[in-house]
């Protein structure tokens, strides 16, 4: 199942819906290589992918939290925490059995659980903080 990026998923500061719709790109590579059944070698691209995403987007977010003095900040990093270590988790799932189905399909469920309710719900209070205050 592909997601189209939608204003829903919008918060209304331009970098993060950028990062934002590059995340939803990259899932849906994955997707449509799991229907083409490359699904095992599109995850590998998705996690070399992900390990610069994380880090360029969570310190992106968390810079404009810091700097705004967002008052959910210490939740919103709890969040991002969790799914680094869930990434930690498929790398070692991946250099222990290799890109197996099941990895295949724990990413997919992942990912759109990520994108649906994180950004949905963590990120998009922050863009109406970020609004509130004229960023």
């Amino acid at each position: 199942m592909t997601i189209a990026w939608n204003a829903s998923y919008a918060i209304g500061y331009p970098l993060i819906d950028a990062q934002h719709q590059e995340l939803f790109s990259r899932f849906n590579a994955l997707v449509g290589a799991c229907q083409q059944k490359q699904g095992r070698q599109e995850v590998v691209r998705l996690f070399e992918f992900l390990d610069e995403y994380v880090v360029q987007h969570f310190n992106a977010e968390e810079a404009l939290m810091a700097a705004y003095a967002y008052p959910e900040s210490r939740m919103h990093r709890e969040q991002h925490q969790e799914f680094t270590e869930k990434l930690q988790g498929w790398h070692r799932h991946l250099q222990q059995e290799g890109s197996t189905l099941d990895l295949v399909v724990d990413t997919n469920e992942a990912v759109i659980r990520w994108l649906i309710r994180h950004i949905r719900t963590v990120d998009v209070a922050l863009g109406t903080f970020l609004h509130s205050r004229q960023v």
